[in-house]
C-alpha cells in the first residue's frame, strides 16, 4: 500500500533502514496515474523489501522543489536518508520493479 506523504513528515519516513521510494506524481497528470497504478501493483509485491510513499506535487510543491523535480512522474530511491537513484516518466511494471530493487 501506497501511503500519501506530506513535507512536515518526510525526514522521518526518510529515516529508514528500509529502502524509501518516492513517488512524484499530480492528479492532472495521465503519466502520473497510469504509473501510480503501476506503483501499488510492485509495492505490494515487494513488501517488506521497500516502502514506497506518493508525493502530490500539488500538495506539496515544496517537496518537488526540494528534490528538484522537473517532470512527472517522478521517482526517487532513498538508502539510509539519501537519494540513490532517479527515475522519470512512465515505465513498465518490470522496468519499476528492477529500479525498486536495485
Amino acid at each position: 500500500m501506497i501511503k500519501e506523504i506530506f513535507s512536515g513528515k518526510l525526514p522521518a519516513v526518510l529515516n529508514n533502514p528500509t529502502p524509501i521510494a518516492l513517488e512524484f506524481g499530480s492528479e492532472g497528470s495521465s503519466d502520473s496515474q497510469r504509473l501510480h497504478s503501476i506503483m501499488e501493483q510492485v509495492s505490494a509485491d515487494l513488501q517488506g523489501k521497500v516502502e514506497v510513499y506518493y508525493v502530490n506535487v500539488d500538495k506539496v510543491p515544496e517537496v518537488k522543489e526540494m528534490y528538484k523535480v522537473k517532470d512527472l512522474p517522478t521517482m526517487i530511491l532513498f538508502k539510509d536518508g539519501d537519494p540513490q537513484a532517479t527515475l522519470v516518466g512512465y515505465h513498465s511494471e518490470q522496468e519499476v520493479h528492477s529500479f525498486l530493487i536495485q
